[in-house]
């Protein structure tokens, strides 16, 4: 909330940081869990849940000011998305507990720690991804509006290329 609302008012910032912040905590879960370093595998489930929910709120913002006139389509996007994705993931490391865990679960502490290497690419590939995504910057209530970039902003700044803003103003529903 603090990254959308106050500074930098972005929206990429936050995800990228989410991304990053669930996919380290992850990768760390499957070595503390195989390692049985309990004080730790309790700050990477911590790590990594913070992480996850705190991409919920800028990623459905950058959807928003992409596409401002579609706001129920995203919000459904989102809705349906977040328990897929769970489904998915738990569904994978399921398999592969069941998979590695031996018969009657002879080997637990190694099917967990496959399972959660098992999920680590995806949210890796996630933070890839995320650094593809364009950038927007949120405006205060009262200017009534945000600017976005088309392009991957992340690599831009890496680059040095420079990318255009265009201005999007909100519209109220009395004006359409």
């Amino acid at each position: 909330m603090f990254l959308t609302n106050v500074w930098p008012r972005q929206t990429l910032p936050p995800l990228l940081l989410s991304t990053v912040t669930a996919a380290t905590g992850v990768t760390v879960l499957a070595w503390a869990t195989y390692n049985e370093t309990l004080p730790v595998v309790y700050g990477m489930m911590a790590l990594t849940g913070y992480g996850i929910g705190m991409s919920f709120s800028p990623g459905t913002l950058h959807g928003l000011a992409y596409f401002p006139e579609l706001k129920e389509t995203i919000q459904c996007i989102v809705t349906f998305a977040v328990p897929l994705g769970g489904t998915v993931g738990l569904t994978l490391m399921a398999t592969v507990f069941n998979s590695k865990g031996g018969l009657g679960g002879n080997d637990a502490r190694a099917g967990i720690m496959w399972a959660f290497v098992a999920v680590t690419p995806i949210l890796w590939g996630s933070v890839v991804a995320t650094t593809f995504l364009g950038n927007v910057w949120i405006r205060p209530l009262l200017d009534g509006g945000h600017d976005v970039v088309h392009g991957a902003w992340f690599w831009s700044l890496c680059t040095g290329k420079k990318l255009q803003k265009e201005r999007i103003v909100r519209r109220n529903h009395d004006d359409s």
